[in-house]
């Protein structure tokens, strides 16, 4: 694995984590109307959520190249306007994150709040589907692979655990500039789809 790959399965990534949503909100909530512990203990949670989709996703994605490359390449071409449905959605969406909003439960544990906002999230499986076809081939071995589903887990934790480490005494600066991030993720998603699409269009050639 050369460091260009290492490189591109890290920042998609930590796109996918910097994406804001419902889970950004539950590790803030936690991080601010908790404490720090129950921040990181949520981003803990999440990230293994997120390892159990990715190896979902990996298993998945062997099956096929084994069984059919045509529904293989097909899956590429998808995840490619996938990444751009994603970015134009980031940057023009009207969806506002309610940082306000709290998720107290009786009896709820934090590590299992983040575990399950994104065990219970469909739409990860399919974003790792949509990445992680570029990244698969008949040719990958079980180490490669499972740099993959480590990769996933260990960037989403830390993405959430360093989020719940500084917005505690940042989180307005935070709710002033959400849309910058929201706008920033949106374009390198756009810029990803289009590079995706052209290495697809290089192999066929």
């Amino acid at each position: 694995m050369t460091f260009i790959i290492f490189l591109k399965i890290f920042v998609v990534c930590l796109l996918g984590a910097m994406s804001p949503g419902p889970s950004m909100v539950i590790v803030l909530n936690n991080s601010i109307f908790k404490n720090r512990k129950h921040g990181i203990l949520t981003a803990i949670g999440h990230g293994i959520g997120i390892s159990i989709y990715a190896v979902f996703a990996v298993i998945g994605i062997g099956v096929i190249i084994e069984t059919n490359i045509i529904v293989f390449n097909s899956i590429q071409f998808l995840s490619v306007i996938f990444l751009l449905y994603l970015g134009l959605k980031s940057i023009f969406g009207k969806n506002k994150i309610n940082f306000d909003e709290k998720f107290f439960e009786n009896g709820a544990v934090s590590f299992f709040q983040g575990f399950s906002i994104s065990i219970l999230n469909p739409k990860i499986l399919i974003w790792f589907i949509a990445i992680y076809s570029q990244f698969m081939s008949e040719y990958n071995d079980l180490i490669f692979n499972l740099f993959l589903i480590l990769t996933a887990g260990i960037v989403d934790a830390l993405w959430y655990i360093s989020l719940a480490c500084v917005t505690t005494a940042r989180i307005n600066f935070l709710k002033l500039n959400i849309h910058i991030l929201k706008n920033v993720t949106g374009c390198f998603f756009i810029i990803l789809g289009m590079i995706l699409l052209m290495n697809i269009i290089d192999d066929i050639n």
